[in-house]
């Protein structure tokens, strides 16, 4: 739901911030006050296109925010989690900055974001219905859409999409193993000899071989060091061990009068103890230590074969093993490849599954549009549209696909005898604005978005038909959230909250918009009523209007 909007610097807007309310909610005022301000704002917090007009006259940048709340496990909050922008506030923060220089910069929960993110959650969210903006309903995926959604086909409509990706996915494999019969023998007997060649290296580690023979091929050295590294530290008359023994006997004796010496005598005692084992362990080294020419010559041959096999396949001796590996799976899937024939079976099944459950689906559809194009009908009639006609048209597509096997059309027509054709070529901005009004009602209690905006449509209708056209807005806010530019007080007057815009005459010009009390209802809804001159007569006329929208509750209720 909507619960605020702030405009700084937007078109006619200083600095304003508007609380909207749950229900049906309508926006009045002048010819010329500006009440297209809300929504060209909310437009731009939704990712609209948006141009410089918007920046209001002498300042360098408009500023718009618009704030929703939403239930914890909507579509809305999926998206925010996938995205990793929901917060603790339990609401979605969307803003926009329009710049005098026509850039623009946006933000959802104070993250900066591109214009496609905020379409994205715009969608799940709003709902626009505008003489003067592309229309949902238009788009054509939305009658096959709005006939799943009000018969509630999203399952079998699904299970359509998986058995086609299934279908195609068997396609790809079997395409993949007719190209792989063609060179597999050839692939086999070449993987079989490179592995037969590396076999021999398999139980050699090449690192520890090549520090081993490292080792042998400096073992002189290495002893001569380690002799002398050993006399030092414990053979000669003078050695480490026992300098270190004599410092320790000297230090003892004052350790006790300084905390300072007493840390490095321990320090001493801890190394003379490292000194201890690392003589230990040096004299235990060159124990076992001998010179095996044989061992060496073994170890360098070992060595070249590695130099070798990784000259012949251009890698680096230690990475030997790891190709050996990647050979002998590619192997073993190739000698697993099934035969393409049974693969082939496997397409089959695919395709007669797929066939199935697009049939079914294409069946329960067609049995459905029937009477939901009557019923659609039906509803629009009363809405100044007496000749209105609808039906659905299935057009057999040119390659079935994982939509199933049909296009589906919504054709229409506002006049007898007329041929009904798609809604996108023949129906007038007013005329959608009242299909999209009816649509949206008869799925009032499983629409997507929370918010439904639309703006005039009440134009070309009067009297009684607007009354309809305000009870019918003001039961679909029962469910959702409206929000209504209208003309007409019989549509304002079945409103939940009424926002008046006016125009202020200051310099620049600015408009302000208010939220009207009961008795300043009555007031605009008389003034919409009469004009200019509000006489005694239009007020009891408005009041009359309000009245009806209170005995509308009661009967609810």
């Amino acid at each position: 739901m909507l619960t605020h909007l702030n405009l700084i610097n937007f078109a006619l807007a200083d600095n304003l911030a508007i609380d909207i309310e749950q229900g049906f909610n309508v926006l009045t005022g002048e010819t010329g006050a500006g009440k297209s301000l809300l929504l060209d704002a909310l437009s731009a917090c939704l990712g609209e296109r948006t141009d410089t007009n918007y920046v209001r006259y002498g300042t360098e940048k408009a500023d718009v925010t618009a704030v929703f709340s939403y239930q914890e496990h909507s579509p809305e909050a999926e998206w925010l989690k996938i995205h990793e922008l929901a917060d603790e506030s339990g609401e979605i923060h969307l803003r926009r900055v329009i710049f005098a220089t026509g850039r623009s910069k946006a933000w959802i929960n104070g993250r900066p974001s591109s214009l496609s993110e905020l379409k994205e959650i715009g969608r799940l969210l709003v709902q626009l219905y505008s003489q003067h903006s592309q229309q949902q309903l238009l788009e054509p995926p939305y009658p096959k859409h709005w006939l799943d959604r009000y018969y509630n086909f999203y399952q079998p409509a699904q299970e359509v999409r998986d058995t086609y990706n299934a279908w195609q996915k068997n396609i790809r494999i079997h395409q993949a193993a007719i190209d792989a019969q063609t060179n597999r023998l050839q692939r086999l007997e070449t993987l079989a000899l490179q592995l037969e060649e590396l076999e021999d290296i398999l139980q050699i580690d090449y690192k520890e071989t090549e520090q081993e023979f490292d080792r042998l091929s400096h073992h002189e050295h290495i002893m001569q060091d380690c002799s002398y590294s050993l006399n030092a530290l414990d053979e000669s008359e003078q050695n480490i061990a026992q300098e270190v023994s004599s410092i320790l006997r000297r230090l003892e004796l004052h350790a006790g009068r300084s905390e300072q010496l007493a840390e490095i005598y321990n320090s001493l005692v801890n190394a003379q103890s490292e000194i201890e084992d690392a003589t230990a362990n040096l004299r235990q080294f060159i124990d076992r230590q001998s010179f095996d020419p044989e061992r060496m010559e073994e170890l360098n041959t070992q060595l070249e074969v590695f130099h070798r096999l990784a000259r012949k396949y251009r890698i680096q001796p230690e990475e030997l093993k790891n190709q050996h590996a990647q050979w002998q799976h590619e192997l073993e899937q190739l000698e697993q490849l099934e035969d393409p024939e049974i693969l082939a079976e496997h397409v089959e099944i695919a395709y007669q599954l797929f066939l199935d459950k697009a049939q079914h689906l294409d069946t329960i559809r067609r049995e459905a549009a029937l009477p939901l194009a009557k019923q659609l009908t039906e509803q629009v009639k009363i809405l100044a549209l007496p000749e209105a006609y609808f039906e659905f048209k299935f057009e057999p597509l040119e390659q079935v696909s994982a939509e199933g096997f049909s296009f589906i059309q919504l054709l229409f027509t506002a006049n007898k005898g007329i041929p009904a054709q798609p809604l996108a070529r023949v129906a007038s901005g007013g005329e959608l604005s009242r299909i999209a009004l009816v649509m949206q009602v008869m799925n009032a209690e499983k629409t997507e978005a929370e918010v439904l905006v639309f703006d005039e449509i009440d134009v070309g209708i009067s009297g009684g038909t607007a009354e309809i056209v305000g009870r019918l807005l003001a039961d679909l806010g029962q469910h959702v959230q409206i929000i209504c530019i209208t003309h007409q007080a019989q549509v304002a007057a079945q409103s939940d909250q009424h926002l008046l815009v006016k125009k202020l005459q200051t310099d620049p010009a600015s408009s302000t918009i208010l939220e009207l009390e009961e008795d300043q209802r009555i007031f605009e809804l008389a003034r919409m009523t009469g004009g200019v001159e509000i006489s005694e007569t239009t007020l009891q006329h408005a009041k009359q209007l309000r009245q009806l929208k209170f005995q509308a509750v009661k009967l609810n209720a």
